[in-house]
């Protein structure tokens, strides 16, 4: 801080490029992580619910993993299975969804629509960096937001419940990148099918 203000006095240019470029390679590394994961969803294709409403899906999304589920008489609902959001994005830190997250949002609120009895639970997790308290409230307000978008495009409230983990049940290792990026997910639980 003190160059930067003896530059300034003596007359120099400080020179913010290498911030920048650093800032602007990490903004492209997260797109990037997120354009290659969402490209391993498969090809989308369009289906139909119960109700009449076409939905444009990908083949390996938790869109179509659910409504598999659905479906299937002999899946009964159980505490175990889970099915991870694939194409939801939060800004860094916070719990405000970015417009990215809207057409999976809008999918599965199209879904509930469709599937009157359903009730579901919204399960928040973050990666185990930082405070377990602020870990906790933070997937707890993603949870929260989450139930509240879906609930602003026409699922009713009664069925949906909203919980934040924190860091408990870590899908990945927390040791590596990839694995933190893994542990930081949203999922949903059928509760009533």
């Amino acid at each position: 801080m003190v160059w930067f203000v003896y530059r300034a006095l003596q007359g120099g240019k400080v020179d913010t490029k290498p911030v920048t470029t650093a800032a602007t390679d990490a903004v492209n590394t997260a797109s990037n992580t997120a354009n290659s994961a969402w490209a391993a969803l498969g090809e989308f294709f369009k289906t139909k619910l119960p109700d009449g409403t076409e939905l444009n899906i990908p083949q390996l999304g938790v869109e179509n993993k659910l409504l598999q589920f659905l479906q299937d008489s002999s899946k009964p609902v159980d505490k175990d299975t889970w099915f991870d959001f694939d194409r939801l994005l939060f800004d860094t830190g916070k719990a405000t969804l970015q417009p990215a997250s809207d057409e999976q949002l809008r999918n599965i609120a199209a879904i509930l629509k469709a599937f009157p009895k359903v009730v579901i639970k919204i399960g928040g997790y973050t990666d185990n960096t930082g405070e377990k308290a602020a870990n906790l409230k933070l997937s707890q307000d993603r949870a929260d937001n989450v139930k509240t978008e879906l609930e602003k495009l026409g699922a009713a409230p009664d069925r949906i419940e909203a919980q934040g983990y924190g860091d408990e049940h870590p899908v990945a290792d927390n040791a590596t990148e990839e694995g933190r990026q893994k542990n930081r997910r949203i999922a949903l639980r059928v509760t009533e099918k």
